[in-house]
């Protein structure tokens, strides 16, 4: 006797509930993803922080999103872990509290990840990444 006639039911629904899960999990990673859209309000939501993570030589070359802090990414572990008054200094700008919304650029998404993935390592739970970043702004702004 074939030994999966009588589970046949059990496997249709575990591949539903598989499938459903999975698209849970993606729809939940969606949310984790800051948007053009997003990213383009930035400068009419003070409480959201924007951190550009490319090198000041590229923003210098190529431009910079409104309202951006750059801290390079060789800097941001660093940057992450001073106090307020340091990182004010520094950076001219208030650092973000933890329990802001974070949201890292790069120039094509790559370090926005890992930026986003290192904040939230340090606490900062709503670190999420422009993944589009430089390339995406200035293709949909006409500045490339």
């Amino acid at each position: 006797m074939f030994p999966f006639r009588s589970s046949f039911p059990f496997w249709i629904l575990l591949l539903i509930v598989a499938s459903w899960a999975f698209a849970q999990d993606t729809l939940l990673e969606d949310k984790n993803l800051a948007t053009y859209e997003e990213v383009k309000d930035i400068p009419n939501h003070p409480e959201k922080y924007l951190i550009d993570v490319r090198s000041r030589e590229l923003v210098e070359k190529d431009g910079v999103i409104p309202g951006s802090i750059i801290i390079p990414f060789m800097e941001l572990e660093k940057a992450l872990m001073m106090n307020d008054k340091e990182f004010n200094m520094k950076y001219g700008r208030e650092k973000p509290p933890r329990d802001a919304v974070v949201i890292f650029s790069c120039l094509g998404g790559q370090y926005a990840q890992m930026g986003s993935d290192l904040a939230r390592k340090h606490g900062w739970e709503k670190a999420k990444p422009y993944l589009g970043s430089w390339l995406e702004w200035s293709k949909r702004e006409g500045l490339d």
